[in-house]
C-alpha cells in the first residue's frame, strides 16, 4: 500500500477515534467504553498499516482527546493505556510462561491507570470521590483489574472474528 494511502487511512480513523472519545466524553456511560471502542480501531491501524503509523495515530489522537475533549479522565484512559495497547500486544505475547505474559500485561495495565487517575487528582484537580471508605481505592483498583481481565478476553475474540471475517474485506477497499 502506498505511503499517501496509509496516512490518509489513518487519518481517517483518527478521525473516528476521536468522534468516539468525543462520544464518550460528552455521554458519562459511555466514558469508560469509548477507550476499549478506540482501542479497537487503533488495532485495524496496527494491522493494516504497521505499527509505525500506528504510534503516530495515537499519539497524535492522544494530544488531541487530552487538549480538547471535557472529559479528562476518558482521554487519559485511552492515552495511558488502551490507545498503545494494542500495539505492544502481540511483542506482550511472546513472553513465556503465559503466566509471566499475563503479569506483565496486568503491570502495565495498573501503571498506566494507576498513573492516569493520579495526573488528573494532581494535575488536572479532579476530585478523587470515594464512596467506600478507607478501602475504596483498592475496590476501585481491584474492579479495574476485572476490566483488563473482560478486556482482554473479549480482545482476543475481537481478533479473531476480525481476522476471519472482516480483514480482507479492509484489505479489498485499500487497494
Amino acid at each position: 500500500m502506498k505511503k499517501s494511502k496509509q496516512i490518509a487511512f489513518c487519518g481517517v480513523l483518527a478521525a473516528l477515534i476521536i468522534t468516539v472519545m468525543f462520544l464518550g466524553s460528552v455521554i458519562w456511560i459511555f466514558a469508560y467504553i469509548a477507550p476499549l471502542l478506540s482501542s479497537l480501531i487503533m488495532m485495524i491501524i496496527c494491522d493494516i498499516t504497521d505499527k509505525k503509523h500506528a504510534f503516530i495515530t495515537y499519539a497524535a489522537v492522544s494530544i488531541i482527546c487530552t487538549a480538547f475533549l471535557p472529559d479528562k479522565e476518558c482521554a487519559l484512559t485511552f492515552a495511558f493505556f488502551f490507545g498503545y495497547y494494542v500495539i505492544i500486544k502481540d511483542k506482550l505475547e511472546i513472553i513465556k510462561p503465559k503466566v509471566l505474559s499475563f503479569l506483565i500485561k496486568l503491570l502495565i495495565y495498573n501503571i498506566g491507570i494507576i498513573s492516569s487517575q493520579l495526573l488528573l487528582i494532581y494535575a488536572f484537580g479532579v476530585p478523587l470521590d470515594n464512596p467506600w471508605g478507607r478501602w475504596g481505592i483498592a475496590i476501585l483498583i481491584a474492579l479495574a483489574n476485572l476490566v483488563f481481565i473482560f478486556y482482554e478476553f473479549m480482545l482476543g475474540a475481537v481478533i479473531k472474528l476480525y481476522n476471519l471475517k472482516y480483514k480482507s474485506r479492509i484489505e479489498k477497499l485499500m487497494k
